[in-house]
């Protein structure tokens, strides 16, 4: 089975402004791809045309164009396929550059300011040798393995595993969320693990969003321990505007570093909004991963 999964990052990364971004290539496709999820706010005292792009050696990327930023506000948006390279052979750090340039004209001539934040590439090889699978989840055996999902607002919920869409055959983790006569379903899948003593250790998760109809939005989608975000799409949780902020039927990839020898809960928050009544959407999870090595 070839998979077909992205690498992808939100917004932070723990407390601190985002800098690094983890993946494992192992079962990425070739060439890889890269989505981003980004925050531009506009300080200046006039209105604003906004472009976002990169650059980085053996990396191409799009060249956005977010449109007219008034001043004194800010814009979500996640950029799908920012960015592609071909896939490394071996683990690899490096380094890209994303730029926000902003505009005074709405045709993208006269040229204002430009800012740039350089951020660090850490791509993993799990099979190389060097690294301890400490925990699998493939949901093989027909079951959800420990996995536990709450509900916070919505009508109802189905939590279970699935077989229409897997990375490994036959079953993947499935919540499906009710929206209900409320417009929303909110709430999260969580597992506690007691993490494993060595310098340095990753969750490893594969995440696949579906909904209905286009009515459905995915406005906020989350990865934390306990309470503490690690990655973040869209806006903050709950929150009542119905826009999509995450890729929908594609699997995406997202490496988190977790500290050693420490009892967790990870936990996937999802806010799903309606713009209309008695819709769904949907979460998958395959193949979750804890490694380690010293």
């Amino acid at each position: 089975m070839t998979l077909k999964v992205e690498f992808r990052v939100g917004e932070i990364d723990g407390k601190k402004k985002l800098r690094s971004i983890y993946t494992d290539l192992v079962n990425l496709p070739d060439p890889l791809y890269l989505g981003l999820s980004i925050r531009v706010f506009n300080y200046d005292d006039v209105t604003l045309y906004m472009r976002v792009d990169g650059y980085g050696t053996g990396w191409s990327f799009t060249t956005n164009n977010l449109g007219s930023l008034a001043s004194g506000a800010n814009i979500r948006s996640t950029l799908d396929n920012f960015g592609t390279r071909a896939k490394p052979g071996a683990a690899l750090t490096e380094t890209i550059t994303v730029r926000l340039r902003a505009y005074t004209d709405a045709a993208y001539t006269s040229l204002k300011w430009t800012y740039e934040r350089v951020i660090d590439l850490v791509f993993i090889k799990s099979d190389d040798g060097s690294w301890i699978q400490d925990v699998l989840n493939n949901f093989d055996d027909g079951t959800v393995q420990g996995w536990a999902r709450v509900r916070e607002g919505g009508t109802s919920d189905d939590f279970t595993v699935a077989t229409d869409y897997v990375l490994s055959a036959p079953y993947s983790l499935k919540l499906r969320g009710y929206s209900g006569s409320i417009y929303q379903w909110n709430g999260y899948i969580h597992k506690t693990f007691l993490t494993p003593d060595r310098a340095i250790v990753y969750a490893i998760l594969d995440l696949r969003a579906g909904r209905q109809d286009a009515n459905m939005h995915l406005n906020h989608l989350s990865v934390r321990r306990n309470t503490t975000e690690l990655i973040k799409f869209g806006l903050d949780y709950p929150t009542a505007t119905p826009v999509s902020y995450f890729p929908y039927n594609k699997w995406a990839r997202m490496v988190v570093p977790l500290p050693r020898n420490t009892s967790l809960s990870l936990r996937i928050y999802v806010y799903f909004r309606s713009s209309v009544t008695f819709r769904y959407g949907d979460l998958w999870m395959d193949d979750f991963r804890i490694i380690s090595k010293d």
